[in-house]
């Protein structure tokens, strides 16, 4: 008999630490953030805790049942899909178990996002020195806003918490980058850039990437950019940055 409960992640901590363990290429910000915005249930079978997965409206952005009980993991998630209302799935390539069940029944697949790691490639220096990139303050909200427009949200919450850097010439913001660390992927930060409009091509972005992976390095910890599948332009700046992408965010629909 399979059973679900409410719970959370840190219920689930036993688990979500198996979990972590199993993913090869850690995942950036924007999975997490759905998956730290999802409701979070409990999976029992004959009333063993067996693992556990997350629901944000009608996608499923976890899901985890332990290797002693995976012969059940195809029904627990049918179960799931009728029970819970689910139509769609965020799944990571490098999240085998998932994957390996959703791949046995699905109506439709497409490739959300690209994960990014790190290479030891030499790579040219920044175009921009770090002289010219800072933390972002509170003088700067009005000035961050009309450079970065929607690609970011919250901008005044972000730059008090330090999240926000701007890339300078002249007093003029060329860009900025986003540092956010990660809160299940242990150790990494996920980093992010904008360019402005009249800047794209000189290696605003490229430089801007550059220095968030020494910051993040200098922390002690993994920079994990990432990309929209379809954002051509970023891919080559990351990968210019000595990046390679080797994992992809994918999205189900059943």
């Amino acid at each position: 008999m399979i059973t679900y409960k409410s719970s959370s992640l840190t219920e689930n901590q036993k688990y979500l630490d198996d979990y972590i363990d199993g993913i090869a290429i850690p995942y950036d910000d924007f999975l997490e953030e759905h998956i730290l915005n999802s409701a979070i249930f409990s999976i029992f079978f004959k009333g063993e805790h067996i693992g556990f997965f997350g629901k944000n409206e009608k996608m499923l952005t976890i899901f985890f049942v332990r290797d002693a009980y995976f012969y059940k993991a195809n029904e627990v998630f049918a179960e799931i899909k009728t029970q819970f209302d689910i139509h769609e799935a965020f799944v990571p390539t490098t999240d085998i178990g998932f994957l390996s069940v959703v791949l046995e029944k699905y109506e439709s697949i497409a490739i959300q996002a690209l994960h990014f790691t790190a290479t030891n490639a030499m790579v040219r220096p920044a175009e921009f020195p770090r002289e010219h990139f800072r933390i972002a303050n509170e003088h700067d909200v009005q000035a961050v806003e009309q450079l970065a427009g929607d690609f970011l949200d919250k901008y005044p919450e972000r730059i008090k918490h330090q999240q926000i850097y701007v890339l300078e010439e002249n007093g003029e913001l060329i860009g900025l980058g986003v540092m956010i660390g990660n809160v299940i992927m242990r150790n990494c930060v996920g980093t992010g850039m904008f360019t402005k409009d009249s800047r794209r091509g000189e290696g605003v972005g490229r430089s801007i990437i550059l220095h968030l992976k020494a910051i993040v390095h200098e922390q002690g910890k993994i920079p994990v950019p990432g990309c929209w599948y379809y954002n051509t332009n970023s891919r080559k700046t990351l990968e210019s940055a000595g990046y390679i992408s080797k994992s992809k965010l994918l999205r189900f629909q059943f």
